[in-house]
């Protein structure tokens, strides 16, 4: 059975002086690109007041994990960067170990003191394996949080992954409480889309669950 695991990797080497330098700034990886010939690089969201943002920017010269590195694009108090690590910050990248794993990363966001991930994991061999790469690499595993994957629940009640992905979010923030803990609205920022499409998953995915357990009642 696959399951989603949150954990933290500590005493990880990619951008950690810029990290500790501006922990106000909050760094999301867009993208991790693995090429033998043209080395490691991260494409990665940087969010932050200007003034932070700037601060950023400078400290990442000075960083030994980054050999070079450009801002792509800028909205507002948001910057797009792309950096190649030097050798030392390629010993962050366990990329390529996830992925002879099976491992799917889902998101990854750097914090001044580790790197916290959510990624979806095959089968607990798999996370075993993955945690003595980790060891390897000098990096401490620390597991925070493990479930069971959304995809098994998609494909139990034949619901898309967007509906399964929006579901749980409801049902781990309280939406479906009494009272309710969290509105539409709420749930519709964090997924980055209008309450009237958030609202449509949600009704879509509830009917193609009751209907399947009304089905299993005939």
């Amino acid at each position: 059975m696959s399951f989603i695991a949150e954990y933290s990797l500590s005493n990880h080497p990619i951008m950690r002086t810029a990290r500790r330098r501006v922990p106000e700034v909050t760094i999301e990886v867009e993208d991790e690109q693995s090429d033998r010939h043209d080395g490691s690089h991260l494409i990665f969201r940087a969010s932050g007041a200007t003034e932070a943002l700037e601060r950023f920017f400078e400290a990442l010269a000075d960083d030994r994990s980054v050999d070079e590195f450009e801002r792509l694009s800028t909205v507002s108090e948001r910057c797009l960067f792309r950096v190649r690590l030097t050798p030392e910050g390629e010993r962050g990248m366990t990329y390529t170990d996830a992925f002879e794993l099976g491992i799917t990363f889902l998101d990854i966001g750097l914090q001044a003191e580790s790197v916290r991930y959510r990624a979806h994991f095959p089968s607990r061999e798999a996370l075993a394996a993955y945690r003595e790469r980790c060891d390897e690499r000098e990096l401490a595993f620390s597991l925070r949080r493990l479930y069971r994957s959304e995809d098994d629940a998609a494909e139990r009640y034949d619901l898309t992954p967007r509906q399964a992905d929006v579901l749980r979010r409801a049902l781990e923030r309280g939406y479906f409480d009494v009272p309710r803990k969290v509105s539409a609205e709420e749930l519709a920022e964090e997924f980055e889309i209008s309450s009237q499409a958030l609202s449509a998953l949600l009704r879509r995915g509830q009917r193609t669950i009751l209907r399947d357990a009304f089905d299993d009642e005939e």
